[in-house]
């Protein structure tokens, strides 16, 4: 590896400002752009040392927002731009790690390590919880479910070149078969157990589900219970939730 990536890690903001996906209720493209704008401003905050990508598939010339033009004064995040998907019921997750697959192809001599965040979610921990990662993922799995939870996954690019690249093939909402269960189906078949771990204190969320349209704001006393859950099982080296 170049070692003058060797320590050098991307932020991955993901983004649609005009929805153009199978089972999304949240759709008011304004609303959306302001929840973007206001994710863009909190990352370049907190990952002050990163250097912060918004990735985007829509229509909506965002060079023609004042908000976000004032943004791009601010901060030196970059956005890297791709055309409106024709892939409507394969569905938000497909379309997402489109972009994510084309990103990390784009930027993999540059950086070492990414983190990958739903664009709309504000993480208040993210830059305490994203720790520098050389090898394998960082990735909150639960086997009830059998999902992997995509909002937020820090990942090397050798283990995301490796082993997520061109999964997202395989995501079709309309059948049920969404992101969260291809990642999860690949890392049981392939056993990337031995190269995945917890997050090791809980992701604070805000923001609006894309999906259900419900806020995303966690009960105080079940982050509290989940953090003790998640010290032992990193004593214990488990990998996965039960639910």
């Amino acid at each position: 590896m170049n070692v003058n990536i060797i320590n050098k890690r991307a932020i991955l903001l993901t983004g649609t400002i005009i929805p153009n996906s199978v089972y999304t209720n949240y759709l008011d493209a304004e609303s959306r752009l302001k929840d973007y704008i206001k994710a863009i401003d909190f990352y370049c905050k907190v990952f002050n040392n990163d250097d912060v990508f918004f990735l985007e598939n829509s229509d909506f010339d965002l060079n023609l927002n004042e908000e976000y033009n004032k943004l791009k004064l601010k901060y030196s995040f970059s956005l890297i731009k791709f055309p409106r998907s024709e892939r409507f019921y394969e569905g938000k997750g497909y379309q997402e790690f489109q972009m994510v697959d084309a990103a990390v192809e784009e930027l993999k001599n540059k950086y070492c390590s990414f983190v990958k965040i739903t664009g709309r979610y504000i993480i208040k921990n993210a830059n305490k919880i994203c720790d520098q990662e050389s090898e394998g993922m960082i990735v909150d799995l639960h086997r009830k479910n059998r999902m992997a939870q995509s909002y937020l996954m820090c990942f090397s690019e050798k283990f995301y070149s490796a082993n997520l690249k061109n999964e997202f093939k395989k995501v079709n909402d309309n059948e049920g078969k969404f992101i969260e269960r291809v990642i999860y189906e690949k890392i049981v078949a392939n056993n990337l157990f031995g190269q995945c771990r917890l997050f090791e204190k809980t992701p604070i969320m805000e923001g609006i589900s894309g999906s259900y349209s419900i806020t995303l704001k966690r009960n105080s006393f079940k982050i509290f219970i989940r953090n003790i859950e998640r010290y032992i099982f990193k004593l214990l080296k488990v990998k996965t939730f039960y639910y």
